[in-house]
């Protein structure tokens, strides 16, 4: 598993590009997965993430939280309604931001694993 190949297919996939070629989008609209790959026409529609990407999300997202929140909860920073209010803000900025490289991470962990298996 520590072949370029395969670590090269999960940067691929964490920016959003097909595991296989680097060129063609890996999503259309926000999490909607493509079926082939606009350029090289690879088919992706065996493969599902599922559940994964969400777990990761809440995963990333909870340990970058928690210490922020600690932080801010220690000090007494700013009154506790702006703080509720940040912390809200940051975390659902974090999951749009995250959970579609997540999702983008699995399929291309799945594809690799699969072409890993076929070789």
């Amino acid at each position: 598993m520590s072949n370029p190949v395969f670590r090269t297919a999960l940067k691929r996939g964490i920016c959003l590009r097909c595991p296989k070629c680097g060129q063609g989008r890996l999503l259309h609209k926000y999490l909607k997965q493509v079926t082939l790959c606009e350029n090289c026409s690879e088919d992706f529609t065996a493969i599902r993430a599922d559940d994964a990407p969400p777990w990761l999300t809440i995963f990333i997202v909870g340990h970058i939280m928690a210490p922020i929140i600690l932080t801010f909860e220690s000090y007494k920073l700013i009154p506790l309604w702006a703080e509720i209010t940040l912390m809200s803000v940051l975390a659902l900025f974090l999951v749009f931001l995250i959970l579609p490289r997540a999702k983008g991470f699995f399929i291309a962990l799945i594809w690799a694993l699969r072409q890993n298996k076929h070789a």
